[in-house]
C-alpha cells in the first residue's frame, strides 16, 4: 500500500536512533511505526501489537485537542516543539522530554513524529515544580476510581472536604448534576459543569472539570476532577437574573419574565391541546391616587394590591406586574375559560376590601380584560392585544371584567382616535367651555355658573367629558385643558361683570394640577391676563387631593387663598368622606355628590352633610337636581344652592348670557316659604298614607 511504502521510506533512518521514536496518526489515534527503543517504551512485544492498540483508551480530551493543535501549528519537519510528556504503557508510568514534529502525510492525513529524547526521573526539577504547584494551588484537585471512590485529593481539596470522605456521586447536592457528569464521562468526553457540591461549610457552588485519565500509580482508568468555588459569581449572576426578570417593588415576575413564560406555556398548550386564559388587570384611577397622595403611598398601595392578588391564586397560576398599575395573570389548566371569570370576580372582591396604607383605608376597583387561547388568538402578541382591548371595555363600563369579543376592536379604535385627536383639538382651540347655572335655594335667583369643558369631534360628534377627561389625565394633556378653561371662564366672567351680571364662576380642577407645585401661579397669571376679580372665581377640587395633605398641597391652597379665589369640595361624599379636613383647609363651600339624589330616594346622608356644613359656616351646593321633589326636599332642609337639569342643562356662553338676562328680569323665581310649605304638606300626606 502507498501508506506502508511511505512509512518505510521515512522510518528507515529513524530506526537507527537509540532514543525512542514513533510515528502517530492523530486522526485515528493509532501508532503507525516505532523503532525498537519506542517499542520498549510502550512495553510492546512487537510493532504489530503496538499498531493494534487503541491509544484513545485512557487519553483525555485535553490531550486529544493538544495533538490536533500540533498538526495545525507545525508544518513539515522544519518546525518542532519540545514538551514534557508522561506515558502509561500497560499500566506503568514513565516521563520523557519529547520533541514533536508534524509530518506531511499522503491524502492530507495528520501524522506526528515523536522522539523521546531523554527519560526524566521522579526527582527532576519539573516534577518538583509540579508537586509544589499541586500542593499550593487554591484549585481543588481530586482523583476518583471508576466506582467514584476517592483515591487522592490535594491540600486545597482536603481543606474543602474536611473530615468527610464521600464518593464522587455523594459530593453532588443535586442528583441530576451528577447524572449529567456521569453520562458525559461514559461517552468518553470531559465534563465542564456548575453544580452545588457538599463541602465542610455546607452546599457551595463550584465550577467543575472532570476527565477520564490513567491513574498515575496503577495506570487504571480514573476520574480527575478539579473544582473552583464560584459562589460569589453565582450569587452575583442570580442577582442579575432577579433584577432582569423580577419587579423590584412587588417581587412579582416582570414584563420580560411574563413574555418568556407566556410563550413557553403557549408552546406546551399547543402540544397538549390545553386551554389558557390571560387576565389583564388595570387599577381604576390609580394615576389620580398616585398624583394626589404621592408616589410613596402609591408604591405601598401597589405592594398591598399585589399581595391581595397573590392570595387568590392556585399553584399553577402565574401572576406578573407589567409596570405601573398593570398586572397580568395566566391561568394554565384545562377548563381555563370557565375559571377565568370566577377568578376575575375573586380579584374584584379581594380588592374591594379595605387595605390599610399609611393610615389610609383604601379600596381599589380593577378593570379586568380576559382573553382565551385558542378561542380568541393563538400567539402571544395577539392574545395580549385582545386582553388589553377587553380591559379597556371593562374600564369604559365603569370597572369589573369583560371577556374579549370581536366588536371590542371598534371601541378601542374610538379611544385611540380620541387620544390622537384630543391633542389637535387642544392646539386648535376646538374645545368649548359651557356653563351650567347654580340657583339660590331661597328664591331661585342666580347664584353662579359652573364652567364645564365640552368637545364636539368632527366625526364622533359630542364626546362625553368622562371619556376625554380620563384620556387627558392619563396622557398628561389635562394641564393644557385646565389652562384653557381657566382663561375662557375668567374672560367670560369679566364680560358678564361689565354687563352688570357680577356672578361667581366655578371651575373644576384636576388633582394632577396640584402635583406640579405651581398651580397657584397658573391661576394668578390667568387672573392678571383676563383682569378678572379673584372673588368671582371658585375652584372646585376633589376630596382625594385634600387627603394627600402634603406640604406642597397646603402651600398651593394657601397661595390660592391669598389670591382671593374661593375653594369648594366637588362631589362631596363620593370619596373618602373625612370630615376632619373641612376644618383644616380654607374651604368656602361643598357640593353634594349627585349619587345621593337618585331616583330611589334621597339619601339621609344629605341631611347630615347639610347640618355639618352649616355648623362650619360652609355654603352647600346640591348638583344633579332633576325633580321638584328633590328641589323641595333640599330647600326644606336648608341647602344653599341648587344645580341640575330641572333648571338648565350646560349651555354655551351665548345661551348662558340669555339665561342670566331672564333671571335678572325675575323669570323662574320661587318663594322658599311656599316651597317649604308645599314640601311639608306633601310629606304629611306620605306619612298618613304609610300609617293611616
Amino acid at each position: 500500500m502507498p501508506y506502508q511504502q511511505y512509512i518505510k521510506t521515512i522510518s528507515y533512518p529513524l530506526s537507527l536512533l537509540s532514543t525512542p521514536v514513533w510515528l502517530f496518526d492523530v486522526g485515528n489515534l493509532r501508532v503507525l511505526w516505532a523503532n525498537q527503543a519506542g517499542l520498549d517504551l510502550w512495553n510492546a512485544p512487537d510493532l504489530a501489537e503496538l499498531q493494534g492498540r487503541d491509544m484513545s483508551d485512557g487519553m483525555t480530551r485535553t490531550v486529544c485537542e493538544r495533538l490536533g493543535q500540533y498538526c495545525e501549528d507545525l508544518s513539515g519537519t522544519s518546525n518542532s516543539v519540545a514538551e514534557h510528556w508522561t506515558f502509561y504503557p500497560m499500566g506503568r508510568s514513565c516521563s520523557y522530554e519529547c520533541s514533536i514534529s508534524a509530518i506531511e502525510a499522503p491524502d492530507d492525513a495528520r501524522w506526528l513524529l515523536i522522539n523521546a529524547i531523554r527519560q526524566d526521573k521522579l526527582s527532576d526539577s519539573d516534577t518538583l515544580y509540579r508537586s509544589v504547584a499541586l500542593l499550593h494551588t487554591s484549585v481543588c484537585v481530586s482523583v476518583f476510581d471508576r466506582q467514584g471512590r476517592l483515591m487522592y485529593s490535594n491540600p486545597a481539596a482536603r481543606r474543602m472536604l474536611g473530615a468527610d470522605v464521600l464518593t464522587l456521586s455523594e459530593r453532588f447536592l443535586d442528583e441530576k448534576d451528577w447524572q449529567l457528569a456521569h453520562d458525559t464521562l461514559t461517552h468518553g468526553a470531559g465534563a465542564s459543569i456548575e453544580a452545588q457540591m457538599k463541602t465542610a461549610k455546607g452546599p457551595v457552588w463550584h465550577s467543575l472539570t472532570l476527565e477520564l485519565c490513567p491513574d498515575p500509580v496503577s495506570g487504571k482508568k480514573s476520574i480527575l476532577m478539579s473544582e473552583i468555588d464560584i459562589s460569589n459569581q453565582h450569587n452575583a449572576q442570580q442577582l442579575v437574573n432577579r433584577l432582569a426578570y423580577t419587579d423590584t417593588l412587588t417581587g412579582l415576575p416582570n414584563r420580560t419574565s411574563w413574555l418568556s413564560t407566556l410563550n413557553d406555556r403557549l408552546d406546551s398548550a399547543r402540544q397538549e391541546r390545553r386551554e389558557l386564559a390571560i387576565l389583564f388587570v388595570d387599577l381604576d384611577r390609580f394615576k389620580l391616587i398616585n398624583d394626589t397622595l404621592g408616589h410613596s403611598l402609591g408604591d405601598k398601595l401597589l405592594v398591598a394590591v399585589s399581595d391581595r392578588l397573590k392570595g387568590c391564586l392556585d399553584a399553577s397560576d402565574y401572576l406578573a406586574r407589567l409596570g405601573g398599575d398593570e398586572f397580568t395573570l395566566l391561568i394554565d389548566e384545562q377548563g381555563a375559560a370557565g375559571r377565568s371569570e370566577r377568578m376575575a370576580r375573586d380579584l374584584v372582591e379581594a380588592l374591594a376590601k379595605p387595605m390599610r396604607v399609611d393610615g389610609h383605608a383604601m379600596t381599589m376597583t380593577p378593570s379586568i380584560g380576559i382573553c382565551l387561547f385558542p378561542q380568541h388568538a393563538e400567539d402571544s402578541t395577539l392574545l395580549m392585544q385582545q386582553a388589553d382591548m377587553a380591559m379597556y371595555a371593562a374600564k369604559e363600563a365603569g370597572g369589573g371584567y369583560r371577556t374579549f369579543k370581536p366588536d371590542m376592536t371598534t371601541q378601542i379604535r374610538r379611544r385611540l382616535r380620541i387620544e390622537t385627536d384630543l391633542r389637535e383639538a387642544i392646539d386648535s382651540g376646538s374645545l368649548q367651555v359651557y356653563f351650567q347655572p347654580k340657583l339660590a335655594a331661597a328664591d331661585g335667583r342666580m347664584a353662579g355658573m359652573e364652567a364645564l369643558v365640552r368637545w364636539e369631534h368632527p366625526l364622533l360628534g359630542w364626546v362625553p367629558p368622562e371619556d376625554f377627561i380620563a384620556v387627558a389625565e392619563e396622557t398628561g394633556m389635562i394641564g393644557d385643558i385646565t389652562r384653557q378653561v381657566l382663561h375662557h371662564s375668567m374672560l367670560q366672567q369679566t364680560l358678564w361683570s361689565a354687563q352688570g351680571h357680577d356672578i361667581p364662576v366655578a371651575i373644576n380642577v384636576s388633582p394632577m394640577e396640584f402635583r406640579r407645585g405651581d398651580f397657584d401661579s397658573v391661576v394668578r397669571d390667568a387672573l392678571q391676563l383676563t383682569n378678572c376679580r379673584p372673588q368671582s372665581i371658585e375652584l372646585e377640587i376633589t376630596e382625594s387631593m385634600l387627603m394627600a395633605d402634603s406640604e406642597s398641597v397646603q402651600q398651593i391652597l394657601a397661595g390660592l387663598t391669598s389670591l382671593g379665589v374661593r375653594l369648594s369640595i366637588d362631589d362631596f361624599g363620593s370619596g373618602y368622606s373625612n370630615l376632619g379636613y373641612l376644618q383644616k383647609f380654607p374651604l368656602d363651600s361643598i357640593k353634594i355628590d349627585r349619587s345621593f339624589l337618585d331616583d330611589g330616594g334621597i339619601s339621609p346622608v344629605v341631611e347630615l352633610i347639610i347640618d355639618v356644613a352649616r355648623t362650619l359656616s360652609l355654603t352647600v351646593v346640591a348638583e344633579g337636581v332633576e325633580t321638584t321633589e328633590q328641589r323641595n326636599f333640599l330647600i326644606a332642609h336648608g341647602c344653599d344652592q341648587l344645580q341640575g337639569f330641572l333648571f338648565s342643562k350646560p349651555m354655551d356662553k351665548h345661551r348662558a348670557t340669555d339665561f342670566l338676562l331672564e333671571h335678572d328680569n325675575g323669570i323662574a323665581h320661587w318663594s322658599s316659604h311656599a316651597v317649604s310649605a308645599e314640601w311639608a304638606v306633601q310629606r304629611r300626606r306620605e306619612e298618613l298614607a304609610e300609617n293611616p
